[in-house]
Protein backbone atom coordinates (compact mmCIF):
# COMPACT_ATOMS: atom_id res chain seq x y z
CA UNK A 1 0.00 0.00 0.00
CA UNK A 2 1.46 3.79 -0.95
CA UNK A 3 0.61 6.46 1.00
CA UNK A 4 0.52 10.47 0.05
CA UNK A 5 1.17 12.62 2.70
CA UNK A 6 1.22 16.09 0.87
CA UNK A 7 -1.95 16.43 -1.46
CA UNK A 8 -3.68 19.59 -2.66
CA UNK A 9 -7.59 19.17 -3.62
CA UNK A 10 -8.14 23.42 -3.71
CA UNK A 11 -6.42 26.34 -5.47
CA UNK A 12 -5.91 28.49 -2.04
CA UNK A 13 -2.94 30.63 -2.98
CA UNK A 14 -2.21 32.92 -5.89
CA UNK A 15 0.07 30.43 -7.48
CA UNK A 16 -1.80 27.50 -6.59
CA UNK A 17 -2.59 25.54 -10.24
CA UNK A 18 -6.43 25.57 -10.93
CA UNK A 19 -5.74 22.07 -11.75
CA UNK A 20 -5.33 20.82 -8.08
CA UNK A 21 -8.90 21.19 -7.32
CA UNK A 22 -10.87 18.30 -7.60
CA UNK A 23 -13.99 16.68 -6.21
CA UNK A 24 -15.03 14.05 -3.99
CA UNK A 25 -16.08 12.11 -7.14
CA UNK A 26 -13.04 12.29 -9.45
CA UNK A 27 -10.94 11.76 -6.12
CA UNK A 28 -12.49 8.40 -5.43
CA UNK A 29 -12.23 7.90 -9.34
CA UNK A 30 -8.59 8.54 -9.91
CA UNK A 31 -7.52 6.63 -6.06
CA UNK A 32 -9.41 3.90 -7.13
CA UNK A 33 -6.83 3.65 -10.27
CA UNK A 34 -3.84 3.93 -7.89
CA UNK A 35 -2.60 1.80 -5.01
CA UNK A 36 -2.50 4.83 -2.28
CA UNK A 37 -4.32 4.04 0.41
CA UNK A 38 -3.55 6.59 2.86
CA UNK A 39 -3.75 10.80 1.79
CA UNK A 40 -3.48 13.72 4.02
CA UNK A 41 -5.13 16.69 2.48
CA UNK A 42 -2.91 19.58 3.33
CA UNK A 43 -4.18 22.63 1.67
CA UNK A 44 -1.86 25.86 1.62
CA UNK A 45 -2.98 28.10 4.87
CA UNK A 46 -6.71 26.70 4.78
CA UNK A 47 -8.75 23.31 5.83
CA UNK A 48 -12.47 22.50 4.39
CA UNK A 49 -14.11 20.46 6.76
CA UNK A 50 -17.42 19.80 4.93
CA UNK A 51 -14.80 18.68 2.15
CA UNK A 52 -12.64 16.86 3.95
CA UNK A 53 -15.65 14.91 5.19
CA UNK A 54 -17.44 14.22 1.68
CA UNK A 55 -14.23 13.03 0.38
CA UNK A 56 -13.65 10.46 3.70
CA UNK A 57 -16.77 9.04 2.81
CA UNK A 58 -16.59 8.50 -0.57
CA UNK A 59 -13.81 6.72 -0.59
CA UNK A 60 -13.78 4.90 2.75
CA UNK A 61 -13.72 1.28 1.16
CA UNK A 62 -10.54 2.19 -0.55
CA UNK A 63 -8.68 4.72 1.12
CA UNK A 64 -8.04 6.52 4.37
CA UNK A 65 -7.80 10.61 4.12
CA UNK A 66 -6.06 12.70 6.99
CA UNK A 67 -6.99 15.90 7.62
CA UNK A 68 -3.98 18.30 7.65
CA UNK A 69 -3.11 21.55 6.54
CA UNK A 70 0.22 23.28 5.24
CA UNK A 71 1.08 26.35 6.97
CA UNK A 72 3.35 29.23 6.03
CA UNK A 73 5.73 29.97 9.00
CA UNK A 74 7.54 32.32 9.90
CA UNK A 75 10.85 31.41 11.91
CA UNK A 76 14.60 33.10 12.46
CA UNK A 77 13.95 35.62 9.87
CA UNK A 78 12.63 33.20 6.76
CA UNK A 79 9.75 31.33 5.69
CA UNK A 80 9.03 27.72 5.52
CA UNK A 81 6.67 25.02 4.98
CA UNK A 82 5.24 22.60 7.38
CA UNK A 83 2.55 20.25 6.95
CA UNK A 84 0.54 19.53 10.32
CA UNK A 85 -1.86 15.90 10.17
CA UNK A 86 -4.09 15.86 12.79
CA UNK A 87 -5.97 12.43 14.00
CA UNK A 88 -8.80 12.13 12.17
CA UNK A 89 -10.72 11.50 15.40
CA UNK A 90 -9.37 14.99 15.88
CA UNK A 91 -11.15 16.53 12.67
CA UNK A 92 -13.72 19.16 14.15
CA UNK A 93 -11.13 20.23 17.12
CA UNK A 94 -8.81 20.44 14.19
CA UNK A 95 -11.23 22.36 11.87
CA UNK A 96 -12.21 24.88 14.45
CA UNK A 97 -8.19 25.63 15.20
CA UNK A 98 -7.30 26.29 11.83
CA UNK A 99 -10.64 28.84 11.31
CA UNK A 100 -9.05 30.64 14.27
CA UNK A 101 -5.47 31.39 13.37
CA UNK A 102 -7.25 31.89 9.76
CA UNK A 103 -10.36 34.23 10.49
CA UNK A 104 -9.64 37.39 8.76
CA UNK A 105 -6.63 36.52 7.03
CA UNK A 106 -5.41 36.49 3.55
CA UNK A 107 -4.23 32.69 2.68
CA UNK A 108 -1.55 34.47 0.55
CA UNK A 109 0.22 36.51 3.11
CA UNK A 110 -0.52 34.63 6.19
CA UNK A 111 2.47 33.27 8.47
CA UNK A 112 2.62 31.79 11.95
CA UNK A 113 5.03 30.79 14.52
CA UNK A 114 6.49 27.46 15.23
CA UNK A 115 5.84 27.91 19.09
CA UNK A 116 2.08 29.23 17.89
CA UNK A 117 1.53 26.48 15.44
CA UNK A 118 2.66 23.65 18.42
CA UNK A 119 0.25 25.75 21.22
CA UNK A 120 -2.75 25.60 18.35
CA UNK A 121 -2.37 22.08 17.37
CA UNK A 122 0.06 20.10 19.72
CA UNK A 123 -2.83 18.72 21.60
CA UNK A 124 -4.58 17.10 18.80
CA UNK A 125 -2.35 13.86 18.31
CA UNK A 126 -0.57 15.79 15.17
CA UNK A 127 2.52 14.53 13.18
CA UNK A 128 4.86 17.83 11.80
CA UNK A 129 6.12 17.54 8.40
CA UNK A 130 8.73 19.56 7.72
CA UNK A 131 10.21 20.68 4.07
CA UNK A 132 13.84 20.21 4.33
CA UNK A 133 16.55 21.12 2.54
CA UNK A 134 15.73 20.86 -1.17
CA UNK A 135 12.16 20.78 -0.51
CA UNK A 136 11.67 24.22 -0.36
CA UNK A 137 11.18 26.28 1.36
CA UNK A 138 12.08 24.76 4.22
CA UNK A 139 12.97 24.65 8.32
CA UNK A 140 16.43 24.25 8.86
CA UNK A 141 17.91 22.21 11.67
CA UNK A 142 18.13 25.16 14.31
CA UNK A 143 13.73 25.66 13.33
CA UNK A 144 13.47 21.42 13.55
CA UNK A 145 14.87 21.37 16.78
CA UNK A 146 12.95 24.13 18.16
CA UNK A 147 9.77 22.44 16.92
CA UNK A 148 11.47 19.56 18.50
CA UNK A 149 11.95 20.99 22.01
CA UNK A 150 8.26 21.81 22.73
CA UNK A 151 6.32 19.51 20.55
CA UNK A 152 4.49 16.35 23.58
CA UNK A 153 6.23 13.99 21.37
CA UNK A 154 9.67 14.66 19.08
CA UNK A 155 9.25 11.95 17.32
CA UNK A 156 6.12 12.69 15.53
CA UNK A 157 8.52 14.92 13.36
CA UNK A 158 9.34 13.93 9.69
CA UNK A 159 11.85 15.62 7.18
CA UNK A 160 9.70 15.98 4.27
CA UNK A 161 12.13 14.95 0.95
CA UNK A 162 11.41 16.65 -2.79
CA UNK A 163 11.52 12.89 -4.00
CA UNK A 164 12.59 9.12 -3.17
CA UNK A 165 15.88 9.48 -3.80
CA UNK A 166 16.44 12.16 -1.07
CA UNK A 167 14.39 10.60 1.34
CA UNK A 168 16.56 7.69 0.75
CA UNK A 169 19.79 9.65 1.45
CA UNK A 170 17.56 11.23 4.99
CA UNK A 171 16.82 7.98 5.76
CA UNK A 172 20.40 6.60 5.23
CA UNK A 173 21.76 9.33 7.55
CA UNK A 174 19.37 8.17 10.78
CA UNK A 175 17.05 11.15 9.50
CA UNK A 176 12.75 10.73 9.28
CA UNK A 177 11.87 11.17 6.31
CA UNK A 178 9.21 10.74 3.79
CA UNK A 179 7.74 12.54 0.75
CA UNK A 180 4.35 13.07 -0.91
CA UNK A 181 3.08 14.38 -4.53
CA UNK A 182 2.53 17.61 -3.88
CA UNK A 183 0.39 17.53 -6.64
CA UNK A 184 -0.24 20.47 -9.29
CA UNK A 185 -2.86 18.68 -11.52
CA UNK A 186 -4.68 15.53 -10.74
CA UNK A 187 -5.00 14.30 -14.78
CA UNK A 188 -1.53 13.32 -13.79
CA UNK A 189 -1.98 11.71 -10.31
CA UNK A 190 -2.77 7.80 -11.78
CA UNK A 191 1.05 8.21 -13.52
CA UNK A 192 2.58 10.24 -10.65
CA UNK A 193 1.49 7.56 -7.69
CA UNK A 194 3.65 4.93 -8.64
CA UNK A 195 6.42 6.27 -7.67
CA UNK A 196 5.28 7.38 -4.23
CA UNK A 197 6.26 5.52 -0.78
CA UNK A 198 5.15 2.06 -0.22
CA UNK A 199 4.94 0.89 3.44
CA UNK A 200 6.18 -2.38 3.74
CA UNK A 201 3.48 -2.97 6.74
CA UNK A 202 -0.29 -2.57 6.44
CA UNK A 203 -1.35 0.64 8.16
CA UNK A 204 -5.21 0.35 9.25
CA UNK A 205 -5.31 4.02 11.15
CA UNK A 206 -3.75 7.50 11.96
CA UNK A 207 -2.81 5.85 15.59
CA UNK A 208 -0.89 2.92 13.70
CA UNK A 209 1.13 4.92 11.68
CA UNK A 210 1.79 7.81 14.22
CA UNK A 211 3.21 5.27 16.85
CA UNK A 212 5.58 3.25 14.56
CA UNK A 213 8.17 5.95 15.35
CA UNK A 214 6.97 6.45 19.21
Amino acid sequence: MKIDIHVHTKKIKTGDAETRNITAEKLNEILRLTNVRILAITNHNHFDLEQYSEMSEKVKDVCQIWPGIELDIFENDKRAHLLVIANPLNKIRFSERCETILKDKNVNTFNISITETVNHFDDLDCIYIAHYLNKTPNLGEEEIELLRSQISNPKRIIKEAANSISAGVFISHGHNSIYGSDIQDWSDYEKLSKDLPELRLPVDSFDQFSHQGS
